[in-house]
């Protein structure tokens, strides 16, 4: 639909912060303002689901000779650089991630040097507008904004590039459809025929008005998809001059991740916080909520980073383990059956076991390892170090057959403890401490004497030399979770 005619374009009108504002927002704005940065919310200013927000995605538009100037700022407010996988890093954008103190969720501030329109990870397109842009920008909450024509004029040129063929079934896509026109309905309300042509005459020689108009019609509901793609293709054909395009190795990398976002394996996130990857282990006794606690950390962290998972006390079996399995438990059912329990042949079976046990638990810490070498977090329930060898280790820390002597015992035992000893321990160590009682309430389904005696040997461990952080989880599992974040953040 043709843009009308409207009154002259004026300033927004500076409002009060509303109550439900996200105090981190707020603390960089002020912080920004106090600094003197130059820069402007320079899109995302008009969403309807703010109110219902604490957190979500920023875009700032920053002069790049204030770049040290905003990168002290966001680290003095505890916001971390982390960088988009290979295949989605723009020049002249960054991002910064940080955690809204009372809801605990991430707050992304992506912050552009660069006026970069189209979706990052495949072709995309610098405009240099950047000084009229913030030139024009004028008071607002949280952040100042550009003046509206401009903003308009950006929405419009983003909401045309961003056009797709999944946007006719993709659930996000239509919630990015309906924000963007909710947008333009407020913007529209503020900006004159004759200011947006002035800003289309003076920013974007390669678009006219009425090809402008064109682009607004492609954001109406009522637009078929068709139309979409031939404006947006026109618009790419007009901007060709400014384009960056996608190369086949990134288009060849996200093309390999497709599977894993399909089946929805992985972490929805990708990025790498520049500090590097980290391997994070929980640790504790039956009943401390590690597993609750490790789902939830890669649920929250997921979000924007890339995360990794792994459990290595139940990893993953391989067809060896499962065929020592198999085996111990044929033996044991011989040997039941002509009255001889525990014979030798089961006990060298189930070193057998135990050796296939470590193997699998080196496989997963490698992957882990691996994962946090390229710069993801790992998050690892039951990571074998020294002081919880008792829960989860070798069959000589757990009393396993230790009655076996002879080379073939010897051999098996050596082999095991080799695998644990090329397990390096892990970056950051958070013990789950909780006292017998409470373990052993909520662990209903284990004998409570074992679960009594297991968690009486977390409690009593001294995990100073290890540099574990102790988190009291007798604690409701909120508050348990609440403290966990903030010192897992605080530590990356």
């Amino acid at each position: 639909m043709p843009v009308t005619a409207m009154p002259a374009s004026r300033p927004p009108e500076r409002t009060a912060a509303p109550p439900h504002a996200a105090a981190l927002v707020q603390r960089l704005a002020t912080a920004l303002a106090r600094r003197g940065v130059r820069y402007c919310q320079w899109k995302g200013r008009v969403r309807p689901d703010m109110p219902h927000r604490t957190g979500g995605d920023v875009d700032l538009l920053v002069d790049r000779r204030h770049a040290h100037a905003f990168a002290e700022v966001a680290d003095a407010l505890g916001f971390k650089l982390a960088l988009a996988p290979a295949e989605g890093q723009v020049p002249g954008v960054v991002s910064y991630l940080g955690v809204e103190p009372d809801t605990d969720r991430l707050v992304h501030v992506h912050v552009h040097y660069h006026l970069v329109l189209g979706r990052l990870w495949t072709t995309h397109y610098r405009l240099p507008l950047e000084e009229v842009v913030l030139d024009s920008a004028v008071p607002h909450t949280p952040f100042p904004a550009p003046a509206p024509q401009f903003e308009l004029l950006l929405l419009v040129l983003q909401g045309t590039l961003r056009h797709s063929v999944r946007d006719a079934v993709h659930q996000s896509a239509l919630a990015r459809r309906w924000a963007t026109r909710t947008a333009l309905d407020a913007l529209e309300l503020e900006v004159s025929r004759g200011a947006l042509l002035g800003a289309i005459a003076h920013c974007v020689h390669e678009v006219d008005l009425a090809f402008f108009d064109r682009c607004r019609e492609t954001l109406e509901r009522a637009c078929p998809l068709w139309r979409r793609l031939i404006v947006r293709r026109q618009l790419e054909r007009r901007l060709r001059a400014h384009a960056h395009p996608r190369t086949m190795a990134g288009a060849a990398r996200r093309l390999a991740r497709l599977p894993r976002r399909v089946l929805g394996r992985g972490p929805t996130g990708g990025k790498h916080l520049v500090t590097g990857g980290t391997v994070v282990a929980l640790v504790g006794a039956d009943g401390a909520g590690k597993s609750t606690c490790a789902r939830a950390l890669t649920h929250w962290l997921g979000s924007e980073l890339h995360v990794h998972w792994a459990h290595l006390g139940r990893p993953p079996r391989s067809l060896a383990t499962l065929a020592a399995g198999a085996l111990l438990k044929s033996v044991r059912w011989i040997e039941a059956r002509v009255g001889m329990r525990h014979g030798p042949a089961g006990r060298y079976f189930e070193l057998l076991r135990y050796l296939c046990t470590a193997r699998d638990r080196h496989r997963a810490y490698r992957r882990a390892r691996r994962a946090a070498t390229a710069g993801g977090i790992a998050i690892c329930e039951r990571y074998p170090i020294r002081e919880n060898r008792f829960l989860v280790g070798p069959s000589l820390a757990q009393r396993g057959r230790l009655d076996l002597t002879g080379p073939l015992a010897e051999f098996l035992r050596h082999r095991e403890l080799a695998y644990y000893a090329r397990m390096a321990p892990p970056d950051l160590i958070f013990v789950l401490r909780v006292a017998p009682d409470v373990a052993v309430a909520r662990k209903r389904d284990e004998p409570a004497d074992y679960v009594r005696r297991r968690a009486q040997r977390i409690w009593e461990t001294d995990w100073s030399q290890s540099r574990g952080r102790i988190i009291d989880a007798g604690r409701p599992l909120a508050e348990v979770l609440a403290d966990l974040r903030v010192r897992l953040w605080e530590a990356l």
